[in-house]
């Protein structure tokens, strides 16, 4: 089963993606259950492709509720793309649904937030040699 929910504690956890649309969803989002801000938690299968995982209530013989994980649907090509250094290096992701859409309402969507450990977006500044100088100031 799925490990233990990370927790934000360290001051560089931040926001991955603010908001991933979840493809080919599995569930019937208007009996799900689910609400926003809930728990999610990502699986990457076999295939290379990553699964968001969700808390849903199911009742069992139609009687008695339960709780179980349950696969939401995929990230997309461009958010597996984003999430690719966090997953390799297994670093603790914290999930929330951070948007529903109802079948009821319009055409049924899950959208997630994604916060980790936050990392520099630009490359390191490279050394210069003797045939490559740094721009020189000019004081005018």
């Amino acid at each position: 089963m799925p490990q233990s929910l990370p927790q934000a504690t360290s001051p560089r956890f931040g926001p991955i993606l603010g908001k991933a649309r979840l493809h080919e969803l599995r569930v019937h989002v208007g009996r799900s259950g689910l609400c926003l801000n809930d728990p999610a938690l990502l699986r990457v299968t076999p295939e290379g492709r990553v699964e968001v995982m969700a808390r849903m209530r199911r009742r069992l013989l139609g009687l008695v509720p339960r709780w179980r994980w349950q696969v939401l649907g995929d990230l997309g090509p461009r958010a597996t793309a984003m999430l690719a250094p966090w997953l390799e290096e297994a670093e603790p992701l914290r999930l929330r649904i951070v948007g529903l859409t109802p079948e009821h309402i319009a055409a049924p969507e899950v959208f997630v937030s994604v916060w980790g450990e936050q990392r520099p977006r630009f490359s390191p500044p490279r050394k210069f040699d003797e045939f490559s100088q740094p721009p020189q100031a000019t004081g005018a």
